[in-house]
């Protein structure tokens, strides 16, 4: 109920790689990366996110109003996933500061405005009538909060950066709702969060951290007929010459683009398609500050770059697929192993495991740009992270008026 989105994907590899008939009648024994904490701990803060989010933008109503008796029949495609704990209920009685209420599984309980006290609206009577439909979850015994569907929805990846496995993944908020994974299939515009490989191009050369750019208006002729570009910084101000370090603490727009034209396209593109963010990007400026679009886990695998000293990793959903009889016919790890054939008691030699990742960026490079995305969090725009006590490091990413 928790890895849904999880199994649904590797379901669709098998499928394309092996046939759906293979898949339902060869009696596969399948073992992926999966981890369960992971996997209910960042479908939580997933959910916890988009519903904070939201109730910021307060309460749009409740989902319909039915006064007969069985309004149940009407609900089915209501109903959430059974991990939300959420139910549907009825109101029944109300005044200003309680609610009762009928549940789908007929129990009766109540609703305390405290509960309520995000919807911003002065009392119940303001917010609900008498047989409105409305979400609730159980806090104790006949007491329930109020509930709404998010409006926004999103998707959250967790990779082992050093062999490319992954160990969580959430789509969105509920599968039950919407089988679509904004984690593999949606294609959005990192925006800021493609900064780092902007910058990480400059340092493969011969930028450094304390390289100064200028941080000035910037405009581009975009050819005949055609309205001249003109990025701005996210304050609309402008700060002079400033180190690349402090660029993308900042999140400067009008930096990086400065360092994206001296770079030159061809490096960005180079690193980007090696990464495997793009397969076929534009050359356009505008590509620099995250204007091309990807998927989460695209993005979330050409980080782990960053963090296993610059080598490149491709996302695992499946470790091991063996037959009926047991026999392995995919294993995910193609690391060779020097030395297993004549390992002996007798020998002091011990095995290596090669590691055979490709090197894409140097392991210099790696190592500053995370300690430069480390800056984000210390002084940067991530700087509310840094409540947390942990060594992190990180890159907040928004697109024009913050839509993706």
């Amino acid at each position: 109920e928790d890895a849904n989105f999880y199994s649904e994907e590797v379901r669709r590899i098998i499928g394309d790689s092996y046939g759906y008939d293979n898949l339902y009648r060869e009696g596969f024994s399948i073992r992926t990366p999966l981890n369960s904490f992971y996997q209910i701990k960042s479908l939580n803060a997933l959910r916890n996110g988009l519903e904070e989010y939201d109730r910021r933008h307060g309460w749009r109503g409740p989902i319909t109003n039915i006064k007969k008796k069985n309004w149940l029949k009407d609900m089915e495609d209501l109903k959430i996933d059974k991990s939300l704990k959420w139910k549907l209920a009825k109101v029944i009685e109300l005044d200003k500061l309680s609610v009762k209420i009928l549940t789908e599984n007929n129990k009766k309980g109540f609703i305390d405005f405290k509960d309520a006290s995000w919807t911003r609206k002065e009392s119940f009577e303001n917010l609900l009538k008498i047989n409105d439909i409305i979400y609730v979850k159980n806090i104790k015994k006949n007491k329930w909060s109020l509930k709404q569907l998010p409006r926004i929805n999103g998707a959250i990846v967790v990779m082992d950066p050093y062999t490319g496995r992954v160990l969580a993944m959430n789509g969105g908020f509920s599968f039950k709702l919407s089988e679509f994974n904004r984690a593999t299939q949606a294609k959005r515009q990192p925006g800021s969060a493609f900064k780092p490989f902007v910058y990480a191009a400059a340092l493969e050369n011969g930028f450094s951290p304390s390289t100064l750019v200028l941080d000035a208006p910037f405009v581009m002729d975009q050819g005949e007929g055609l309205k001249t570009w003109k990025p701005e910084n996210y304050g609309k101000k402008f700060y002079g010459p400033s180190t690349l370090r402090t660029g993308i603490e900042k999140s400067r727009n009008l930096m990086t683009v400065r360092v994206a034209q001296k770079v030159g396209f061809d490096q960005i593109s180079k690193i980007t398609n090696n990464l495997g963010i793009y397969n076929d990007v534009p050359e356009l400026l505008s590509v620099s500050l995250g204007a091309a679009e990807t998927t989460l886990i695209q993005l979330t695998n050409a980080y782990c770059t960053f963090v296993n000293g610059g080598k490149k990793v491709s996302p695992i959903f499946i470790d091991r697929i063996q037959d009926r009889r047991g026999n392995t016919i995919f294993n995910s790890d193609q690391r060779k192993c020097v030395g297993c054939e004549e390992i002996s008691y007798l020998k002091e030699e011990i095995p290596i495991i090669k590691d055979n990742h490709k090197q894409i960026i140097s392991s210099e490079t790696a190592y500053q740009i995370t300690s430069m995305m480390e800056g984000v969090i210390k002084r940067g725009t991530g700087r509310k992270l840094r409540n947390l006590n942990l060594p992190l490091a990180g890159k907040t990413g928004t697109t024009n008026k913050n839509m993706d």
